[in-house]
């Protein structure tokens, strides 16, 4: 009885290890797997803002619903590039799912004022905001959790954070002195009174009697920031040979910045060659007195 016993137990550990060991397909409904949602930008229709008419002024972009049924969006605003740090983040408003999954979202100068406030909204700065979605079952997907690698492909397109720009139209006349708040060229230092004069030609700005410093060097050719009127956006000529230092210096390609009337700040960031070898970008920021 003992030795049947044995055999039958070892028959019966054997059928277990055996069934444990077996690979089972287990039938899967894809409907019960969960499923995600974000935003799909449709449209960028305006991303300038204005910052004389902060009121009348708005970012605006089109986008669609994509995965999960949503109910609404809450827009949230904070300075600078896009971040996942939600504590940064300031609500503006919510929209609501009225149109079949489509909004056509914009936001007012005067809205991420009042979101960022006590600090003041400021042209040259950008405003980055973040769609948070709420699905019509209770979950929520934004910037802040899903992983960058996911929303930074091209190819998806998603509008869970979109930036703008503030700007303010340029109107000359601007001549006048300058402080200088930064010189990285090093021709003057922080705190001196400089001399900008306006351009030959409309809606350019000369900053020859700044670069070069009178103590350093001569000036070849006049040094001139052509600025958009539209939105104060600075440029520069490439290949101008503007200063003799011994060794002349000249525009390369690239040169960017602003020059906002409206505050009296000029900020540019300038390509410089010398002596015919690339130099780098050398920021210059000046403030009107």
């Amino acid at each position: 009885m003992r030795k049947i016993l044995s055999s039958v137990l070892m028959l019966a550990a054997g059928m277990v290890l055996l069934s444990s060991c077996e690979k089972l397909d287990v039938p899967q409904d894809v409907n019960t797997l969960g499923k995600g949602s974000y935003l799909t930008l449709t449209k960028a229709n305006n991303l300038i803002l204005d910052f004389s008419n902060l009121a009348g002024s708005k970012a605006s972009i089109d986008a669609a619903q994509f995965g999960a049924d949503q109910e609404k969006l809450t827009i949230y605003v904070a300075p600078g590039s896009p971040t996942q740090d939600r504590t940064q983040w300031k609500k503006i408003k919510e929209v609501l799912n009225d149109n079949n999954g489509n909004y056509a979202l914009s936001v007012s100068g005067t809205e991420i004022q009042t979101a960022i406030a006590p600090a003041a909204i400021s042209p040259g700065n950008q405003y980055t905001m973040y769609n948070v979605i709420t699905t019509k079952d209770g979950r929520t997907f934004d910037y802040a959790n899903t992983a960058t690698s996911f929303s930074g492909i091209s190819a998806y397109n998603m509008a869970l954070a979109w930036s703008a720009t503030v700007v303010c139209p340029f109107v000359g006349p601007i001549a006048g002195k300058y402080t200088v708040i930064q010189d990285d060229w090093v021709d003057w230092s922080p705190g001196a009174v400089v001399n900008v004069a306006d351009g030959v030609v409309p809606n350019t700005v000369d900053i020859s009697q700044v670069w070069p410093n009178p103590a350093f060097g001569t000036v070849v050719n006049k040094l001139t920031v052509i600025v958009d009127p539209a939105t104060g956006a600075g440029t520069s000529t490439t290949g101008v040979v503007w200063g003799d230092y011994g060794g002349l210096a000249s525009t390369g390609s690239g040169s960017s910045g602003f020059v906002f009337s409206c505050t009296g700040m000029f900020t540019m960031s300038m390509h410089i060659v010398y002596g015919g070898a690339d130099q780098g970008f050398f920021k210059l920021i000046l403030k009107k007195n």
